[in-house]
């Protein structure tokens, strides 16, 4: 098991405790230019940081959506977001597996929990398990289709 730095630990705890406080530790607006120009982001609310590696696959029953057209106005979707996070704040904090998705698809700013899984095999399974549409490889930049309808089954 790695160890982590001597002060990272506490470091990486501040942040997220000023984060979900309701302080920004990294400019949504950034978050935001990304978006508009790639077609979405993965963010983590417990480092700050995108994911390096690894398979994204959305978590269900907590989306939101917004009109694509609050990406017109910076601090208003940067509130949106904002909001979004402390009204979720259980599933994010302290799980450094767990990021911010967001994508722009059919008119609709899309945001929800994502959860990074180190492996295609799993992730594939956790996908279909959760009826999800694709999973996305963070190192290639592919989705991967799992044959799934979006996650919204009915039990």
């Amino acid at each position: 098991m790695r160890r982590v730095p001597a002060g990272a630990a506490g470091f990486i705890a501040r942040r997220a405790a000023r984060f979900f406080r309701g302080a920004k530790p990294v400019p949504l607006g950034g978050l935001i230019r990304d978006a508009r120009r790639s077609g979405g982001f993965s963010w983590s609310p417990a480092t700050g940081r995108p994911p390096a590696r690894g398979y994204m696959v959305a978590t269900t029953g907590r989306t939101a959506q917004f009109p694509e057209s609050i990406l017109d106005d910076p601090d208003v979707a940067a509130r949106a977001i904002d909001k979004y996070l402390r009204d979720n704040r259980d599933v994010f904090e302290n799980r450094k597996n767990i990021y911010l998705g967001c994508w722009i698809e059919d008119g609709k700013m899309w945001l929800e929990p994502s959860m990074n899984l180190p492996r295609k095999r799993g992730a594939i399974k956790l996908a279909r398990e959760t009826d999800q549409i694709a999973i996305y490889d963070v190192r290639t930049r592919d989705y991967i289709q799992t044959g799934g309808d979006g996650g919204f089954l009915e039990t």
